[in-house]
């Protein structure tokens, strides 16, 4: 993930991932609006699985947890707050803000 964008109340940040990896379970600090730029993906959130593709925009309250499974080659923003992180619950966590 890479931070593109930042202003006093909104940050966009970059994520790719590659056909057949997974973005492990997390959560971010703030509502976040995730907007796939390319491919496709399961987003597996609150006990239901969504397939998402190119185009299609999916909100996401704050603090819940779900997770990404990639069917094909992925690139999408996430719109946060400003100072809201992303914070992995499985092992290596990591902290983007």
């Amino acid at each position: 993930m890479k931070q593109l964008e930042v202003n006093e109340h909104f940050q966009v940040v970059k994520v790719e991932l590659t056909a057949g990896a997974n973005m492990k379970r997390h959560i971010a600090t703030s509502d976040a609006c995730l907007i796939v730029e390319e491919g496709n993906a399961l987003l597996i959130y609150a006990g239901e699985t969504y397939e998402l593709g190119k185009g299609e925009t999916f909100l996401i309250p704050a603090n819940e947890q779900h997770m990404l499974k990639i069917i094909n080659d992925f690139k999408a923003w996430i719109v946060l707050a400003n100072g809201a992180q992303i914070k992995y619950l499985e092992a290596d966590n990591i902290h983007i803000n």
